[in-house]
């Protein structure tokens, strides 16, 4: 008596409707994990892409205002000196509406404190979002003598520890007679708050006591220009 296998009773129509749907299964979920990692799941932007700086190219975009930096094998390096609270500071110009800041960097050496800067009008006028390796940020705004704390230095979950690259954003978007801005490390929201205005320049800081070093890979600006 002969067997009959399952190849035998499935029609040859069902397998191949079969594997095109297994092909057309891997194809789709190849699509999404590509999506995902071009940024489709993030939160949305104030605008298109207007410029991304990996310092590959030098620092012709940036001004150098405080410390000691330099673009360093295709990432910008801020050095800290051995001070009590040293300060490495890059700024270049913002668009005059509603925009999202975004940059990436890691403390390589020592306990220093980084992020970005926006709304910079001098030292004592901007607004800052700041991580270090131990797994603490701050968010605040400057104002002359008064320092305005939307989130006070503390520990926070999301941040990645010791020498790992954390990114942290700012979308800041006009409304009415006022700016909205939301601070996020790593996509996760870290706080928000109601600014008067937000004009000036954006950039990168690095601060704490030294000697440190840290390292920024990119920084990415996105809005209407």
């Amino acid at each position: 008596m002969s067997t009959v296998t399952t190849h035998d009773r499935v029609a040859p129509w069902l397998w191949r409707l079969a594997n095109w749907a297994l092909l057309f299964s891997l194809a789709g979920m190849a699509a999404l994990a590509a999506a995902l990692a071009l940024g489709a799941a993030d939160p949305p932007r104030a605008g298109p892409l207007l410029w991304q700086d990996d310092f590959k190219r030098g620092l012709e975009r940036w001004t150098l205002a405080a410390g000691q930096m330099a673009a360093e094998h295709g990432a910008l390096e801020a050095t800290l000196a051995a001070e009590a609270d040293g300060t490495a500071l890059a700024l270049t110009s913002a668009p005059a509406g509603s925009f999202t800041l975004e940059v990436a960097g890691a403390a390589v050496e020592g306990p220093a404190a980084y992020g970005l800067v926006f709304g910079w009008q001098d030292d004592a006028h901007y607004s800052a979002v700041l991580v270090n390796g131990n797994g603490y940020a701050e968010a605040y705004t400057q104002a002359g003598p008064q320092r305005a704390a939307w989130l006070a230095w503390q520990q926070w979950p999301h941040i990645l520890y010791g020498v790992e690259s954390n990114r942290v954003r700012v979308d800041v978007r006009a409304e009415g007679a006022g700016t909205a801005v939301t601070a996020r490390v790593n996509d996760e929201v870290l706080a928000t708050t109601t600014l008067a205005g937000s004009a000036g320049q954006v950039g990168v800081l690095a601060r704490g006591p030294g000697p440190a070093r840290v390292v920024f890979s990119w920084v990415r600006l996105w809005g209407a220009d």
